[in-house]
C-alpha cells in the first residue's frame, strides 16, 4: 500500500478530476479491512463526524470517512451549528485508525478561517484545478487508452473543439465513442462528426468574448460557423441573450456582496459551475454587459414585430456594437 495520510483535503473546481483522484486514493485500501462512511456537512454536524472519526472501527482494521460540502471552511452561513474547535483539535491530533477526507471541491475556502488554516498545515492537499491545454489533451488520450481505443490527431483536435473544456461532458463523449468503435478501434473525424454534437454554449461564450473585445471579424466568423451548424438562428440569439443576462445578474450580485455559494443557490447550479460563472462575470465590465442586454432586448423586439430578419439579426448586433 502507498503511504497513507490521516487527513486529506480536496480543493479546486473540477469534479471529474476529483472523482478520479479520490478513486485512486480509495483503491489503496483493502475493502475487506476498511469501512468507508460518507457524510454531508450540510446535513450532519462536524462534531458528529469527528465523534465517528474517534470511534474504533467495527469489524475492520481501519475506517475512511469522507465529508462533502464543508461549508464550515467557508464564509457561508449554515443552518447547522458546527463545533469548529472540536474539528481543529482533531486535525491537530488525528486518530491513526481513521483516514479523514474533506471534499471541498467547488467551494471557495476562506483564508481567514481557522479550520482551513490548520488543514493547510496538517492535511495532505490534493488540488483539482482546471487542466491546461496540454494536460487536457493528455487526459483525453489516456481515457481512450483505458478503453483500448485510439484517436487520430485530427479527430482529437475536433473533439476538443466540439466539447471544449467540459470534463463531465467529455467523459461521456469518450465512453460513447469508445462503445461505438469497440476495443481495438480507432476514432476519426467521421465518428466525431456523426456522434458528437458541438457545444453551443461554449461557442456562444466565445462569441460574447469577441463582442466585448470589439473583435468584429472574429465575432462574425464565430457566428457564421454557429449558423452553419444549426438552422435555429433564433435559438442562438436567445442563448446569447440569456448568457448576457446571467453574467449581468452575477456581476450585480457580486457587487452587492453575494458570494459563489449564494450564486449557485440562486441559479440552481453546482458550486463548480457557479465558480466559472463568477469567474466569467468578473472578466467583464458591468456597463458593457448592461449595454448588450439592452441591445439584445431591442433586437428581440424588432425580430418579433417583423422589423428585422432573424437571419440578419446577429450580424446587425455585431456591426452596430463594434
Amino acid at each position: 500500500m502507498a503511504n497513507i495520510e490521516e487527513v486529506y483535503l480536496f480543493t479546486g473546481t473540477e469534479e471529474v478530476r476529483k472523482r478520479n483522484k479520490l478513486d485512486r486514493l480509495l483503491s489503496n485500501f483493502d475493502p475487506e479491512e476498511t469501512s468507508v462512511t460518507k457524510y454531508d456537512a450540510e446535513l450532519t454536524s462536524i462534531q458528529e463526524i469527528i465523534a465517528d472519526c474517534m470511534t474504533i472501527p467495527f469489524l475492520a482494521e481501519q475506517k475512511v470517512i469522507i465529508v462533502k460540502n464543508p461549508l464550515f471552511l467557508t464564509t457561508q452561513k449554515t443552518s447547522i451549528k458546527h463545533d469548529v474547535k472540536m474539528f481543529v483539535d482533531y486535525i491537530k491530533k488525528p486518530t491513526d485508525t481513521t483516514v479523514l477526507i474533506i471534499d471541498a471541491v467547488g467551494h471557495k475556502l476562506s483564508k481567514d478561517n481557522e479550520a482551513y488554516r490548520i488543514l493547510q498545515k496538517k492535511a495532505y492537499i490534493i488540488d483539482t484545478q482546471e487542466l491546461d491545454d496540454v494536460e487536457y489533451k493528455a487526459w483525453i488520450i489516456r481515457s481512450f487508452a483505458k478503453e483500448k481505443v485510439e484517436i487520430k490527431e485530427d479527430a482529437l483536435v475536433m473533439l476538443m473543439e466540439y466539447v471544449n473544456k467540459n470534463l463531465v461532458r467529455m467523459e461521456n463523449e469518450i465512453m460513447k465513442l469508445s462503445d461505438y468503435v469497440g476495443a481495438g478501434g480507432k476514432i476519426s473525424t467521421k465518428e466525431i462528426e456523426m456522434l458528437v454534437p458541438r457545444d453551443l454554449e461554449s461557442d456562444v461564450y466565445t462569441l460574447i468574448k469577441a463582442l466585448v473585445a470589439k473583435n468584429k471579424s472574429e465575432a462574425l466568423r464565430i457566428y457564421h460557423d454557429m449558423s452553419q451548424n444549426t438552422q435555429d438562428i433564433v435559438g442562438i440569439m436567445s442563448l446569447v441573450g440569456k448568457t448576457f443576462k446571467d453574467l449581468l445578474t452575477v456581476a450585480k450580485m457580486l457587487k452587492s456582496g453575494f458570494n459563489q455559494s449564494d450564486i449557485a443557490t440562486t441559479f440552481g447550479y453546482s458550486n463548480g459551475r457557479a465558480y466559472y460563472l463568477v469567474k466569467d462575470a468578473k472578466s467583464f465590465k458591468l456597463e458593457v454587459l448592461e449595454k448588450y442586454v439592452v441591445s439584445l432586448a431591442e433586437l428581440d423586439y424588432n425580430i418579433k414585430t417583423g422589423k428585422v430578419n432573424p437571419q440578419l439579426a446577429m450580424e446587425l448586433l455585431i456591426l452596430e456594437n463594434i
